[in-house]
């Protein structure tokens, strides 16, 4: 398989793959498509809505899954029965923000539409919630990544008169991120 034949199926199933993926958290899946966006590839507006539009089928088909099949849903996530119980406290804590912000929330994210169709909280509610937090977050991650990659891929234009900028750029950052990593598990040691 040539270059030319992956970039063919990529133009035909592109939005289809991002869309499925979406259907879980999407989140790697949105972000990689807008920075080939950037790069030309792929359309930022098309992708913010087909992300977005999964990952809203997704959390609705998780709250409906919630509802109807309790009995087995209870037993398929007993062995996160502790995470379930903490999304549970946040439902009652923060109610309609929970909805909001469970999209950045990593290992959480597919609990919280499984807790809240356990839970008694509104479908309907959960419905436009859920739409509107669904479009914050395409629009957000996806300009956001749109934007920044697009300002990466002018300085790394820039930068090839200066061929050695970018490796003294990934050095820094590794003894940055050694030095904070060190910071804190010496921090972890000390409780």
């Amino acid at each position: 398989m040539d270059l030319a034949h992956f970039q063919a199926l990529f133009d035909s199933w592109g939005y289809f793959f991002l869309f499925v993926y979406s259907l879980g958290s999407g989140y790697v899946g949105l972000v990689l498509a807008a920075i080939l966006s950037a790069t030309g590839h792929m359309d930022i507006t098309k992708t913010m809505l087909v992300a977005g539009l999964g990952n809203f089928v997704g959390s609705c088909l998780l709250v409906w899954l919630g509802r109807t099949q309790k009995k087995e849903m209870r037993s398929y996530l007993h062995k996160h029965r502790r995470k379930l119980a903490l999304v549970h406290i946040w439902i009652h804590k923060y109610g309609a923000w929970l909805i909001f912000f469970n999209k950045y929330i990593y290992g959480v994210k597919t609990l919280v539409p499984l807790a809240i169709g356990l839970s008694k909280f509104s479908f309907k509610q959960f419905v436009g919630l859920n739409a509107l937090s669904c479009a914050l977050w395409a629009l957000s991650l996806g300009e956001l990544t749109f934007h920044a990659s697009a300002w990466v891929r002018r300085s790394l234009d820039e930068g090839n008169a200066y061929p050695y900028l970018l490796p003294v750029l990934f050095i820094i950052s590794l003894v940055g991120l050694w030095l904070w990593i060190s910071k804190i598990s010496q921090k972890s040691k000390k409780d």
